[in-house]
């Protein structure tokens, strides 16, 4: 259980907290001399809530430290607002209850301290004052418990108010991500970093990455591992942890406040993040669209502009969707919470949550971007991916719908929906609604039909080039998935990397008729692909016109260009592609080399590497590493030539 102060600079929340803990959370000698917290303190005790280790975030509340309050409060499980009965509630009261209603903290209580320093009068008035304070936010009906520090009066009544506080951990599933608030050197373990873990567990031994840290982020091993000031093996969400890491390049000057640790698959950044933005009531205007504005997510504190999607204005009080464009990446999801403050970083002008954490630098306003980022709303996955699947013609990418959402790889395959169809590759997995498959392809088929009209030469379209001729942008993932679906149905032939209206391919030019069948004798000599060279030596003809009518015959999908001087007929693409199939099936494995490739085909090094070269960019294989996957069918990806 972990648990932030809030409230206005000398009312009492650093003594408030030694006085429940033991502990003196002002640990920086600058705020021993000057009396006052600067940055974030901590404190921990194992009485107050019997069975485990409650935590408080020491948050400064000086105006001029309101940057590092922002870090201690974006992820914490309940607050507890100080206010001094002498004073009553001041201007960083007000700011720092703005923010907790801000970033939807709704467990939490108020003790009013110093009640050693007034009359009963005094103390009603200030109970009333913070009474109607707390209305209107989420923190509404809190309850006040009069305290001293000074006496220990009202200490008995907090503490238990404390231990009634429901400990149902949140934000248990998905990656391990932990906004990184401080960072030091420890002689002979080396670098340490701490935060509160939003999400996912941690243990000893797991690899990590500090993002945003270069291109693909730092790397990182967790070597050892404390929560709440326990030495442990192991971490988990609303855990306050302190993490030693090891690994090439960690070390103090590259790991920091303002980034994130988290598991390897929730690496990813952006500099545009849609968020639900609510402007304060408070504010004496209307927000503008592009206002320069510092923008605080976890423990990062980064200018930019905000950019508002669906009004020139925002009115106070108001919420609307809007995309925060900032200078530096950050990572962040779906969910985190988001603090805006004037360009000056003076002052709170509002927040929210963030929607999409990867937004778009185009269309963003658009219907159906607005439609997609609002979808995000909604807190069960699955009724979010309905609500995108059913606005989404050419599909969802549901890795980033799961990086937007941290989920774990494992879970993308659990995501099912009626009408939805899986496309794409495991790296690259794609949904989409069968009626917007069914679609697209009824739209291949006419753009075909176009294309063979004004053609009347070239009867094949490349599939490469479908993604032009489709409304809207289409993955090439949904694009073969139709294509495929037209083939299965008869409707069209593929012939390589073109597709033909069936029964209407394969026609050449009488003076060419002759010709070709000579080519077709010479372009495979014992089962092996012949080159341009080979097969001009062969019929006595110029490698020129070899080639010009080769570029003819492809034209009609009696060949396909496989390298810059092999062409082959597709029914020998389909013997090869079957010769793959066949020794994979045999070897009894799930992928295979350009070795075993060479031996099953008799092809030699060389051509073998062309070949699966070639099948890699017709999407008959994949390449992994040094080995080849199998993405689809012969059959599908190949036809036999009905010359």
């Amino acid at each position: 259980m972990i648990i932030a102060t809030a409230g206005h600079v000398d009312h009492g929340k650093t003594s408030l907290l030694k006085r429940l803990t033991g502990v003196d959370a002002d640990r920086l000698p600058e705020e021993k001399r000057r009396g006052l917290t600067i940055d974030l303190g901590f404190a921990y005790s194992t009485d107050l809530r019997p069975g485990e280790t409650t935590g408080f975030v020491d948050v400064p509340g000086h105006e001029k430290f309101i940057h590092n309050m922002l870090a201690g409060v974006t992820a914490i499980d309940a607050a507890l607002l100080v206010v001094a009965a002498d004073d009553g509630p001041m201007p960083q009261t007000r700011e720092h209850l703005s923010i907790l209603d801000l970033v939807g903290v709704r467990t939490g209580f108020v003790a009013l301290t110093k009640t050693d320093l007034v009359d009963v009068d005094r103390r009603h008035a200030v109970v009333n004052d913070i009474a109607a304070l707390l209305e209107g936010t989420t923190l509404a009906g809190a309850p006040i418990h009069p305290v001293s520090s000074a006496t220990g009066d009202g200490v008995t009544s907090l503490v238990a108010a404390i231990r009634k506080i429901d400990s149902e951990i949140s934000g248990a599933e998905g990656c391990f991500r932990m906004a990184i608030d401080r960072s030091f050197v420890v002689d002979g373990a080396g670098l340490v970093v701490t935060g509160l873990a939003q999400s996912g567990s941690v243990a000893v031994g797991d690899r990590l990455v500090v993002s945003p840290s270069g291109a693909q982020g730092l790397e990182a091993r967790v070597r050892g591992l404390r929560v709440q000031n326990t030495l442990t093996k192991t971490g988990q969400a609303g855990d306050r942890c302190a993490i030693n890491l090891a690994g090439s390049g960690v070390e103090k000057a590259s790991v920091g406040r303002g980034q994130w640790l988290v598991t390897p698959a929730g690496r990813s950044t952006s500099r545009r993040i849609d968020v639900d933005f609510r402007l304060l009531e408070s504010e004496e205007r209307p927000m503008r669209h592009w206002r320069p504005v510092h923008v605080h997510v976890g423990t990062a504190d980064i200018p930019g502009r905000i950019a508002l999607l669906e009004a020139a204005t925002l009115a106070p009080g108001e919420t609307a969707v809007a995309q925060l464009v900032i200078d530096r990446p950050v990572c962040v999801c779906r969910g985190d919470a988001v603090i805006v403050r004037d360009q000056s970083a003076w002052r709170t002008l509002g927040g929210g949550m963030v929607l999409d954490a990867a937004g778009p630098r185009r269309g963003r306003a658009a219907p159906l971007r607005l439609s997609a980022v609002k979808a995000h709303r909604r807190d069960a996955h699955d009724e979010a991916l309905a609500t995108l699947l059913d606005t989404a013609p050419g599909g969802v990418d549901l890795s980033a719908f799961a990086r937007n959402r941290n989920l774990l790889p494992t879970e993308i395959g659990t995501l099912s929906l009626p009408g939805m169809i899986n496309v794409g590759s495991p790296e690259q997995p794609v949904a989409i609604l069968d009626r917007y498959l069914a679609q697209t392809a009824d739209t291949i088929r006419q753009e075909l039909a176009k294309h063979v009209a004004s053609n009347t030469s070239d009867p094949g379209l490349a599939i490469g080039s479908l993604v032009r001729h489709l409304p809207g942008q289409i993955p090439p993932a949904v694009i073969e998935v139709a294509v495929d679906e037209l083939v299965r149905s008869g409707a069209i032939v593929r012939a390589g990397q073109k597709i033909m209206i069936a029964g209407q391919g394969r026609r050449l030019e009488s003076q060419d008729a002759d010709l070709w069948a000579k080519v077709e004798q010479a372009l495979l000599v014992d089962g092996r692909p012949q080159t341009v060279w080979e097969v001009s030596e062969k019929i006595n003809i110029s490698q020129v016109d070899v080639i010009r009518f080769l570029k003819r015959a492809q034209a009609v999908g009696l060949v396909n260009q496989i390298s810059k001087n092999r062409f082959i007929t597709p029914s020998a693409l389909l013997t090869l592609a079957e010769t793959a199939e066949n020794g994979l099936r045999s070897a009894g494995g799930d992928r295979f080399t350009a070795a075993s490739f060479r031996d099953w085909s008799g092809l030699g090094r060389n051509l073998s590497i062309e070949m699966l070269e070639y099948f890699d960019r017709v999407g008959f294989t994949r390449r992994a590493g040094n080995e080849r996957v199998i993405l689809k069918a012969a059959a599908d990806v190949f036809e036999k030539s009905s010359s």
